[in-house]
């Protein structure tokens, strides 16, 4: 799997993750600096990565998907980056981020390797889409091959919305 950064090619770090995989089990920190196991989240969900909150490309991921989302409210959408909580949380505040829940992976630092996203050139996570199942089996995967770009708005929800209904 090819994946750039202005062009560049980077690598990931870590096996990337195909539909029919089970989401392997992890843990991250959410915006309280609570510790939160992925068994706790339960049922179908999608599962974005990001650069950063405050990355341009990012932030307009998490605000056209919280637009999108609010004739969607079937979904649940987490979103995971190694920004601090801190960050995550003033992100949150700035942008009334309801649709979507933050957490950090700059504890425990293993999510990226888990999914196959952390770019190992520039320390942060490249931005991907995972669909997961109520039986924890993805049902679909996008991994954005520009960093700099933004995902398949479209295609992620129709996706997600047939796991809902499955």
């Amino acid at each position: 799997m090819n994946i750039t950064f202005k062009g560049n090619e980077v690598h990931l770090y870590g096996q990337p993750l195909k539909a029919g995989d089970l989401f392997p089990d992890f843990m991250l920190t959410d915006l309280q600096f609570n510790d939160v196991e992925s068994a706790t989240l339960g049922g179908p969900k999608v599962i974005l990565t990001l650069p950063s909150a405050d990355a341009s490309t990012s932030t307009l991921e998490l605000l056209t998907l919280t637009d999108r989302l609010e004739s969607h409210p079937e979904l649940t959408v987490l979103a995971v980056s190694l920004d601090l909580p801190f960050t995550l949380r003033k992100w949150n505040k700035d942008n009334a981020g309801d649709y979507i829940t933050l957490y950090s992976d700059s504890k425990f630092r293993t999510f990226g390797e888990i999914t196959g996203t952390y770019v190992e050139e520039l320390g942060i996570l490249a931005p991907a889409v995972f669909v997961v199942d109520g039986a924890n089996r993805i049902t679909y995967v996008e991994y954005v091959p520009e960093i700099s770009h933004e995902p398949n708005y479209d295609r992620l929800l129709e996706e997600a919305a047939k796991t809902v209904k499955a």
